[in-house]
């Protein structure tokens, strides 16, 4: 195994793994707390089509499938507050829309549709040195992000109009948390694919709901356990030689299931 850590494909997925793991998470609970859940739907189905965009006119996917969401949110959030709706609804359609231009792309351009749809696996070991950096970097922000506005957040979650009514930018806060999410799913499918995304945005944030007392609670024991399944599922992949999001997902789900099975005894 010692061989195999020392491998620089290898070195760089426990990097990506290991921060993934412990920020990604963050998003997880803003996801769990605004019940924005549709959210994440279009912003696969966006990493869909972004890497459409990118093998068609042969672009960076990594950056292409960042901006493709980012602009999603932009108009989803943008048509929602115009038209007063549910943004769940609103992302509904981006979605079908996204995966739409996305086998045009696939038909006009002769894009092997195994390419684009290779995202729903992720490509952990295939990471460049820049992509690693790129999530060091904004996992930074993430956490920087949350620490700054942890008393604004904790406003913003318990009532949005309490808080716009306290002198809390509600609106700067919404449009932060649905970009950052963006940004963090189109990130995590690179990493471990779209199929397996929740293991690492959301079962953290579900388990650590279920024994954390508090806000502030909730977010650094999501962390704490997206660290321990990153760490715990690369190693359990090693030595097993199975997928590194396949081993996160099982072990996220059986700790899931015991701490479920505890705190209903």
């Amino acid at each position: 195994m010692l061989e195999i850590l020392s491998l620089p494909p290898v070195i760089k997925g426990l990097i990506l793994l290991i921060v993934a793991g412990i920020s990604f998470p963050i998003t997880g609970v803003y996801l769990l707390r605004l019940n924005l859940l549709p959210l994440r739907f279009m912003l696969m189905h966006g990493v869909i089509l972004g890497g459409a965009v990118a093998l068609a006119f042969q672009w960076s996917p990594f950056i292409t499938t960042i901006i493709v969401n980012l602009i999603l949110v932009l108009l989803m959030t943008k048509t929602s507050r115009s038209l007063k709706t549910d943004a769940g609804y609103i992302s509904t359609f981006f979605m079908v829309i996204s995966i739409s231009l996305a086998f045009i792309l696939v038909y006009k351009f002769n894009v092997q549709a195994k390419d684009t749809l290779s995202l729903l696996w992720g490509s952990l070991y295939t990471s460049t040195w820049e992509e690693v950096a790129a999530v060091v970097l904004f996992s930074i922000l993430l956490i920087l992000f949350q620490v700054f506005y942890f008393r604004k957040l904790q406003a913003f979650f318990f009532d949005r109009e309490i808080a716009y009514t306290s002198g809390v930018n509600e609106q700067f806060l919404y449009y932060s948390i649905v970009l950052l999410t963006a940004m963090t799913v189109a990130m995590a499918m690179k990493i471990i694919g779209a199929l397996l995304l929740d293991a690492l945005l959301l079962l953290p944030a579900f388990i650590a709901t279920l024994h954390a007392k508090s806000l502030r609670g909730v977010i650094v024991w999501s962390s704490l356990w997206g660290g321990i399944f990153a760490l715990g599922g690369f190693f359990i992949a090693l030595l097993f030689d199975i997928p590194a999001s396949s081993a996160i997902a099982a072990l996220a789900s059986i700790v899931f299931i015991v701490i479920f099975i505890i705190k209903r005894k």
